[in-house]
């Protein structure tokens, strides 16, 4: 039995013009689609570098104030310190405690006859 081969029917120009046109426009459509993601995508990097720049910089201004008051802390401790010695000086420079300390080591006040008297004369001598 022979069977006849289906006839597929042939497009016109017109049709085969359109069909052309349907194929571009999509193609067209499609890039135009990804021309818009990538640059959704680039502002969405952007806005996230810049919300990192920003968490970095107030993470670090964060650590640089935290380490001013740590040496606010470390000057006032230094300032007491100052004072305490400056205090400590002037009590061990005080006369009183001079002479205590050379009497204990056996020191002794000069007695009348270790003065001598100077004067200041016109003899030539």
């Amino acid at each position: 039995m022979l069977v006849a081969k289906k006839r597929v029917p042939q497009q016109s120009f017109y049709d085969q013009q359109r069909a052309r046109q349907k194929v571009a426009n999509k193609k067209m459509t499609n890039r135009r689609l990804a021309a818009r993601k990538l640059t959704l995508m680039g502002a969405v990097l952007l806005c996230a570098m810049t919300a990192i720049v920003l968490v970095a910089h107030f993470a670090y201004v964060v650590d640089v104030n935290h380490q001013i008051s740590a040496r606010k802390q470390e000057l006032a401790a230094l300032q007491d310190e100052n004072k305490h010695l400056q205090l400590e000086i002037a009590s061990l420079r005080s006369p009183q405690r001079l002479e205590q300390a050379a009497l204990e080591i056996g020191l002794q006040y000069p007695g009348e006859d270790q003065f001598v008297y100077l004067t200041a004369g016109a003899s030539g001598n």
